[in-house]
């Protein structure tokens, strides 16, 4: 199967960084191949007058996940031309992603795990939902 476009979920942990080099080595041997790499911002449910106290925080959690973002693509020199930053926001990542997914015609999805167990990755993580929650292939990096 030829991977042209692939989705890869990060975050600033370990698992966000092996879910982009899992996505890379994937696609090393197709030149054309685009990774967009995802990184949400979480927001809360606020109603308008928190989120007029919220706005310079949600400011500030914008530009370090642009900060991460490029990081990353700067980490990655070798296939920086192929490499699609996205920055969006949403209350759930998790669904954030899988509507990502929806729309974005990708082969592949490529995502960390932060190696919660038990109930506490049944309920909270994201990889689970977007496993769970995907149209297509799902690779959960470790």
């Amino acid at each position: 199967m030829s991977m042209n476009k692939v989705l890869a979920a990060v975050d600033a942990t370990d698992g966000g960084r092996k879910a982009l080099e899992l996505a890379i080595s994937v696609t090393e041997n197709n030149p054309d191949a685009v990774i967009d790499l995802v990184y949400v911002v979480p927001i809360p449910l606020l109603d308008d007058s928190q989120m007029t106290s919220f706005r310079s925080i949600l400011e500030m959690m914008m530009n370090d996940g642009k900060s991460l973002l490029e990081r990353l693509v700067d980490a990655h020199e070798d296939a920086t031309d192929r490499l699609n930053p996205l920055l969006i926001t949403g209350t759930n990542p998790a669904t954030e992603i899988v509507k990502l997914i929806d729309r974005g015609d990708y082969d592949l999805v490529v995502i960390g795990n932060r190696g919660l167990s038990g109930m506490k990755e049944y309920m909270g993580s994201v990889s689970h939902k977007v496993l769970h929650g995907s149209s297509v292939p799902v690779l959960i990096a470790k």
